[in-house]
């Protein structure tokens, strides 16, 4: 799995190239865009320790944040703010759930983000041994879609 985000997302390969490229965009926002990034840095993290089979993702879904997203949705953030471009084709996504996202707003990539960590957060609260659900799986494609919006943030 390790090897598909480092084809796709070669820049961000690294955990490290990761927040360092992320603090990079942090760097250039205050508020409420600060606050969602910092929480989308932790989450990018664990996903990290997961991908790299460092920890047991059973562990990482227990520690994904969602605070202040559900604080933002609330309000009227608008999440475009962090972009307003939208997701642009590359080769890289061809053959992958990716492609789905070409073309897209970052409010919908930010959307789809976080209702997976909500639907991850919400199976294991009802029953973390489920054996039909692939943990490792959705933590990996939960991942990509993190380092999608950095990379998209990022140009």
């Amino acid at each position: 799995m390790l090897d598909s985000i480092t084809r796709i997302f070669s820049t961000l390969s690294t955990a490290a190239k990761t927040a360092k490229a992320i603090q990079k965009v942090i760097s250039g926002v205050d508020g409420d865009e600060r606050a969602l990034l910092e929480e989308i840095k932790e989450n990018a993290g664990l996903c990290w320790l997961a991908t790299k089979r460092e920890v047991d993702p059973k562990i990482i879904i227990q520690e994904l944040q969602t605070s202040e997203y559900d604080r933002l949705i609330k309000t009227d953030f608008d999440i475009n703010r962090l972009s307003r471009k939208k997701i642009k084709a590359s080769e890289r996504y061809k053959g992958t759930d990716l492609k789905y996202f070409i073309g897209k707003s970052t409010y919908e990539l930010v959307i789809s983000i976080y209702d997976r960590i909500k639907e991850l957060k919400r199976i294991y609260r009802i029953d973390p041994n489920m054996q039909r659900i692939r943990w490792d799986v959705r933590i990996n494609n939960l991942h990509k879609r993190i380092l999608l919006l950095l990379e998209h943030l990022k140009s």
